[in-house]
């Protein structure tokens, strides 16, 4: 099978081993610096043509303008590998593709895979969602190895909205430990945190049973695990007066608003984006979370 990856960043090439692994011919599909051990080439739209599946694998910031240099027609079987929401618009990923193309066979892949691991050979398992079982079927082919377990779900929304949340909890996390609250806090955050991405699942049409496998539980356990996650280390600036990127930060809001338009209430969220946009301080951010009502655990 050829495999098309885009984006020559520590995942695109994650990707690549793994369709190796796999027994495939990953090509990748880049810009700038030309990839290391695998073939490739900046012509976007000519390594889709010659692709039997295509991932994406670049920064939420730069789908949209890949999806639409890349010149996707309606035959083509296409995996967004990238988390988190459109940081401009706030819109879902996958739909960057369904709005600006004619393809329709879409998926996402997210999980508790870490680039690094990935390249180094260490086992590890992702989750694959579509509403077409042939992406799905695809995708595990592409890259279901005894190295790398692939599951499949029909569950793109709670996929998708997962690897958003886990970005914006990673977040929490990174701040928590950034001003010492201890180890427990991290066990609050985790699972207060996928408790709120249940409820804005739920209220979105999700199944629960997402967040609590390999997009969520999974993912968040890595990150909270993993000194060098991208968003634990952007909780530990934040807690330390540094700040966001611009591109972060939106998604941050684009995560909340979408809960504020579905009228789902996130504590911890809403916290994250008040401490990350400086309106409060992390201790006191934290402190009003802890003086909140007494409930039931759900």
């Amino acid at each position: 099978m050829n495999v098309g990856i885009i984006g020559n960043g520590a995942w695109g090439q994650a990707l690549a081993t793994l369709a190796a692994k796999a027994g495939h011919q990953p090509r990748i599909g880049f810009r700038g610096d030309r990839p290391s051990g695998f073939p490739g080439t900046p012509n976007l739209a000519a390594l889709v043509g010659d692709s039997e599946i295509v991932l994406i694998a670049v920064p939420a910031s730069a789908v949209r303008d890949v999806v639409l240099s890349a010149d996707l027609d309606a035959g083509m079987r296409v995996v967004l590998a990238t988390r988190g929401l459109a940081p401009d618009t706030g819109e879902w990923l996958s739909d960057l593709v369904l709005k600006h193309t004619p393809c329709r066979r879409v998926g996402v892949l997210s999980g508790p895979a870490v680039a690094a691991e990935v390249v180094a050979g260490r086992p590890t398992a992702l989750v694959v969602a579509s509403a077409f079982d042939e992406v799905c079927l695809a995708t595990q082919s592409a890259l279901h190895s005894e190295q790398c377990r692939i599951y499949s779900s029909n569950d793109m929304c709670g996929v998708e909205l997962a690897g958003a949340m886990v970005r914006l909890l990673g977040i929490a996390l990174g701040i928590a430990e950034g001003v010492d609250l201890g180890v427990g806090s991290r066990g609050v955050v985790v699972t207060r945190g996928l408790a709120e991405a249940t409820r804005l699942g739920l209220a979105l049409g999700a199944q629960p049973q997402t967040f609590s496998g390999l997009a969520g539980v999974g993912d968040l356990v890595t990150c909270a695990a993993s000194t060098n996650h991208p968003a634990m280390a952007a909780g530990r600036t934040v807690a330390r007066g540094g700040t966001l990127t611009e591109d972060m930060l939106r998604e941050t809001r684009a995560v909340l608003a979408l809960a504020n338009r579905e009228g789902v209430e996130l504590p911890l969220a809403q916290a994250v984006v008040a401490i990350c946009t400086g309106e409060m301080r992390p201790r006191l951010a934290f402190d009003d979370l802890m003086r909140r009502s007494a409930r039931s655990e759900g």
